[in-house]
């Protein structure tokens, strides 16, 4: 269920802003190095922008400063690894598209696992 709502200027009565309680924000986060250290192309960055931007409308993509994830592989090592963001916002979740994106994109970063998760937001 979406319920909306509209917040009115007190003075003339036009909106100031429109919420949508239960639109998804969804997130992935991609490495920008394989295993080895070498950098991915940007070509499997910029071909997920565009399918994303096409898709969905458009995409945000924290890249300027890479995240870092950490990770114990066992008791005596660490992981580390530098990620980029996408971000995309959707009305719904299809679970075939996202999981088949997910799928190609483990395959295409060459990774056991891409982390994606979403959460419920309201927009403003």
């Amino acid at each position: 269920m979406i319920l909306t709502g509209t917040c009115y200027n007190r003075y003339d009565r036009q909106p100031l802003f429109k919420s949508a309680i239960g639109m998804l924000l969804l997130q992935m986060f991609l490495p920008l190095y394989d295993n080895a250290g070498k950098q991915f192309p940007e070509a499997n960055f910029l071909d997920l922008r565009q399918e994303l931007t096409t898709r969905f409308g458009g995409v945000t993509i924290y890249s300027r400063s890479p995240v870092k994830g950490l990770w114990k592989q066992d008791e005596s090592s660490v992981t580390e690894d530098e990620m980029v963001i996408y971000e995309v916002l959707v009305d719904k979740l299809d679970t075939s598209y996202w999981t088949r994106l997910k799928l190609r994109l483990q395959h295409t970063f060459r990774q056991e696992e891409i982390m994606m998760r979403y959460y419920e937001v309201t927009r403003l």
